[in-house]
């Protein structure tokens, strides 16, 4: 009974030291968990006591007849009714058991009752070490955010004075900002349209029509194919148009469908070059890369 007061003993300085959150260690709490000879030998022989009954059943098992067994394919309901029989005579012979205890060793017990309070005290130092450590990050982290928040109401407090101080030069600011975007905008715009301009010159050029083809020196473009109706054909700026409008206004089915109007020659042109590829399962619908991807 000294043993186990002694253990119970510790585990009460364990729980207190935990709940101080003390930044010292606790101490070991147990030095010496070594069993005495007759400890082990009653442990011993606690264990060949169970393999020998373990050993015992086992043969029982392997000596049982199975003829006894009953079996009758033709009357099926007789075997459920015979093994519902065995059943909760089986059942009955646990409930009448009386269990034992393995360890009835006092000594024994309190030994694994040592060691099962290391192991706790062990987990609850990992515990108490990460607990410290997420502690001090969200401290940092909560630091930082405090001199950002008081940056910001100082500068909130800074440009208040400003506005209250000079409002024309507020206005002014804005104002030239505005204008500052507006000519950005020009800018951009006009370099769009020399851009598309551009463009639309070098494929009137090198991309054009069938029937529009013209000589080159000595060299003359690929005529079509005789009969082959061009007056409905489309150029080649109008099937870049359609597949970048579709792109735009429907990313979600970016799919141009072929017709007569699309010349083949455009069409395998921007496919060799990478501009469009085909659908996976309609050859005849075609989509512009994504370049921006």
């Amino acid at each position: 009974m000294d043993l186990q007061d002694e253990i119970l003993q510790e585990a009460e300085d364990l729980a207190k030291r935990s709940a101080l959150y003390q930044s010292r260690l606790p101490r070991t709490l147990v030095g010496n968990t070594r069993l005495s000879d007759k400890a082990e030998e009653e442990l011993l022989e606690e264990c060949n006591e169970a393999w020998r009954e373990l050993g015992e059943f086992q043969n029982k098992l392997t000596l049982a007849d199975a003829s006894e067994v009953v079996q009758d394919s033709e009357n099926p309901l007789a075997v459920l009714l015979a093994r519902e029989r065995a059943l909760l005579a089986e059942l009955s012979v646990q409930k009448d058991r009386i269990s034992k205890p393995l360890l009835i060793n006092q000594e024994v017990l309190t030994c694994l009752g040592k060691q099962e309070l290391q192991n706790a005290d062990a987990q609850l130092e990992m515990i108490l070490s990460c607990v410290r450590s997420r502690k001090k990050t969200l401290q940092q982290e909560l630091e930082r955010e405090q001199r950002w928040l008081q940056e910001q109401l100082e500068m909130e407090k800074s440009l208040q004075e400003k506005r209250t101080e000079h409002p024309q030069f507020l206005t002014l600011s804005e104002n030239s900002v505005v204008q500052k975007m507006k000519l950005n905008m020009e800018k951009v715009t006009s370099q769009k349209e020399k851009l598309l301009s551009a463009l639309g010159n070098f494929l009137d050029e090198h991309y054009p029509l069938p029937n529009q083809a013209r000589t080159s020196g000595k060299k003359k473009r690929p005529a079509p194919e005789v009969g082959a109706d061009t007056d409905n054909l489309i150029t080649f700026h109008e099937v870049l148009e359609r597949l970048m409008t579709k792109a735009m206004k429907s990313p979600h089915d970016p799919y141009v469908e072929l017709d007569d109007r699309f010349w083949p020659p455009y069409v395998e042109a921007l496919l060799r070059y990478g501009v469009v590829s085909r659908h996976a399962e309609d050859p005849q619908r075609i989509r512009l890369e994504p370049f921006n991807e």
